[in-house]
């Protein structure tokens, strides 16, 4: 049960994780007037909201991001997965061996390519991509909580327009 500090603001329980710029007693001079610092302070608090959605866990956002990458495009090569996700190659080899480790993906040999492998889910992974989900969307409608449909609609928009 939410308690009525979360109630009033979702962010509540995680916003000891990022200044209040206001109330902080320092200058940060230029820093509060770039989109890149706010941006930062703002995936603080998200991934703090993810860690308590996802509990006591080893699960990380960049984990979770490469299983549903993977979830949506069954069949992925490594190199595939680290481009889409901005990865390098060891940091995507690591999220795959944590997935598969669990029981969640399986490394599958290309026909025809001795040196190539795809990367698919298991049925377990769906099930554990489907209970993640939950988790996440509940984590981003507390981070969004402040904004109408309309104008979380329109921050992913401009965000979508910086990072194309």
């Amino acid at each position: 049960m939410r308690s009525a500090a979360e109630l009033a603001d979702p962010l509540s329980s995680v916003r000891h994780r990022a200044p209040a710029l206001a109330e902080a007693g320092v200058d940060y001079g230029l820093l509060t007037d770039l989109t890149g610092f706010s941006v930062r302070l703002v995936w603080v608090l998200a991934r703090s909201l993810l860690t308590r959605e996802f509990g006591v866990s080893d699960i990380t956002p960049h984990r979770f991001s490469t299983l549903e990458v993977i979830g949506r495009n069954p069949g992925l090569q490594q190199s595939q997965l680290a481009a889409a996700l901005a990865l390098t190659r060891p940091a995507t080899t690591l999220a795959i061996d944590f997935w598969e480790r669990r029981g969640c993906v399986e490394r599958r040999k290309i026909a025809g390519d001795r040196r190539s492998f795809g990367v698919y889910p298991t049925i377990q992974g769906e099930r554990e991509l489907a209970r993640l989900r939950k988790s996440v969307r509940k984590a981003d409608a507390a981070l969004t909580a402040g904004l109408s449909e309309a104008e979380s609609q329109e921050l992913r928009r401009l965000l979508r327009k910086i990072h194309k």
